[in-house]
């Protein structure tokens, strides 16, 4: 019996494989392409990136990517770790062939500049909304993390995460921390999000989220990064305020910091057409 399917973005997925597991992998519109890779949370997928797969396929061939655990993909009980996602978006760059711009969000931006910094031939631009790794889900959470992971990957930790994506819980998390204008959170997004928590394995990524197994320093690599980089913050995001891009800016003079007002950390689903015109203006100058 073949696993349902997930309507995240407008298009079925494809699929890649990473180390024997299937990725799935999104693509509209025709030019020059773009990869976009989403957060990590516990209900996370691309969905998050709706507005950009949508909104610059005119003139570009985009693409998405499911992360492991996450939306479409496998969701294999394993310990996840950053270097798994790393990773994978060099997978997923090998397969497009030719140099991408990266649009990333987040934790999933850190994984993305470090791809960039590893794999430079294939990254051409990188516009990171809201991104971590320079001081905030940066530093390794070490024997406490793996003890807690331990925890967690029992029977405890099942019923934590069932309570953290309940419906009422995905409401207070995109509430609180991924929309600023919560009418945004229709039922639509709020379904999507409650959905891809409910797939079986979707409880495994997560757990390793929560226990800090997923922080990645992205300083010394993002230091080093030769692409122009835009950052793009949601004025009203508070897990990463505004004032975490300065790190970012003051590490590579190539990085330059747009702040979009009436948005927080999902800025690229909340106010996509303002998101979508920042990054074309980027990705198309000279």
């Amino acid at each position: 019996m073949s696993k349902q399917v997930l309507a995240l973005l407008p298009v079925a997925p494809a699929f890649i494989n990473w180390r024997g597991h299937s990725l799935a992998f999104y693509r509209t519109g025709t030019g020059r392409p773009v990869l976009l890779i989403h957060s990590i949370n516990a209900a996370a997928s691309a969905f998050e990136m709706r507005g950009p797969f949508s909104g610059l396929g005119d003139g570009f061939a985009v693409h998405a990517l499911d992360l492991l655990g996450y939306g479409n993909s496998d969701r294999p009980d394993r310990r996840y770790a950053a270097e798994d996602y790393i990773d994978q978006i060099g997978v997923a760059l090998a397969a497009i062939g030719e140099p991408v711009d990266l649009v990333a969000s987040s934790l999933g931006a850190a994984y993305a500049a470090e791809a960039a910094a590893r794999w430079p031939e294939r990254v051409r631009r990188l516009v990171l909304a809201c991104p971590t790794g320079m001081g905030q889900l940066s530093s390794s959470s070490g024997s406490v993390g793996w003890a807690l992971y331990r925890i967690l990957h029992g029977p405890v930790g099942r019923v934590i995460f069932r309570l953290l994506t309940s419906r009422r819980g995905i409401r207070l998390f995109l509430g609180r921390q991924a929309y600023y204008d919560t009418s945004v959170m229709t039922e639509e997004v709020l379904a999507s999000f409650y959905y891809a928590s409910r797939c079986p394995g979707a409880y495994y990524a997560p757990i390793c989220f929560l226990t800090g197994l997923l922080n990645h320093d992205l300083s010394r690599s993002f230091a080093g990064l030769r692409q122009p980089v835009l950052l793009i913050w949601g004025r009203y995001a508070t897990t990463t305020p505004v004032s975490s891009a300065y790190p970012f800016l003051a590490a590579n003079p190539r990085a330059r910091l747009e702040v979009i007002e009436q948005a927080a950390m999902l800025v690229q689903d909340e106010q996509p057409a303002e998101f979508n015109q920042l990054v074309r203006d980027f990705l198309l100058a000279e």
